[in-house]
């Protein structure tokens, strides 16, 4: 079954890219993005593990990167990017060791390389919804999972566009390592939810503008 997962999240975005009549020849954009949001530990088993931590407390997740995007057809469009985050995560021992609850966190960081499709509709909005790959950094978590793995991501949001530069605000979920790349020893996955925010240089306009100056 992992097996049929993992092939279904890489062969998806392959697949629904040749699906399209058009070609990745329009509006090809390059650009920059930060978001931010809160992120949730959650299980996708009901295994009992005794050395689990519980209960898990969400906290802040933070993301910055660069990305490529494109349209293959009128309505669908394609974005590549590689991005670096930093997340917190709060945890409590179980059983208790002490009296009252105490909260103990911990912050570990993940290099990512998500590629999302995106359906636009009027007025420039448009729904999305993708793959991440994900690769935890040296600073790897001690109580969670370590996120390395295919994971999902979810949005919409709208852009605002002028004939160089395109802004673009999209509140989004994502669900980290759904198909991990090493042996789980908890399972826990990471569900972020938050905002991201990016700004966009249209290459396919600078570079007609320079054929025609020619």
């Amino acid at each position: 079954m992992r097996k049929l997962n993992l092939f279904l999240l890489v062969i998806f975005p392959f697949t629904a890219l040749f699906a399209q009549e058009g070609k990745f020849d329009r509006n090809i954009m390059a650009g920059v993005y930060a978001g931010g949001g809160i992120n949730m530990p959650v299980r996708l088993t009901t295994k009992y593990i005794t050395e689990e931590t519980s209960p898990w407390h969400g906290f802040a997740s933070y993301s910055a990167g660069v990305s490529f995007s494109g349209m293959v057809s009128p309505v669908y469009g394609i974005e590549i990017a590689a991005s670096w985050s930093h997340h917190k995560t709060g945890f409590e021992l179980s059983p208790p060791i002490y009296d009252e609850s105490k909260v103990y966190t911990e912050s570990f960081k993940t290099f990512s390389i998500p590629v999302t499709f995106k359906r636009y509709l009027r007025n420039n909005f448009f729904l999305s919804a993708g793959t991440i790959v994900d690769f935890a950094r040296g600073d790897k978590p001690v109580r969670l999972d370590a996120q390395t793995g295919f994971g999902l991501t979810l949005g919409a949001g709208r852009e605002f566009r002028s004939r160089w530069i395109t802004f673009d605000i999209s509140p989004g979920m994502e669900l980290h390592s759904v198909v991990p790349f090493t042996e789980d020893t908890y399972h826990q996955r990471l569900f972020v939810a938050g905002i991201k925010i990016g700004l966009s240089y249209n290459l396919t306009h600078s570079m007609i503008s320079q054929e025609q100056g020619n």
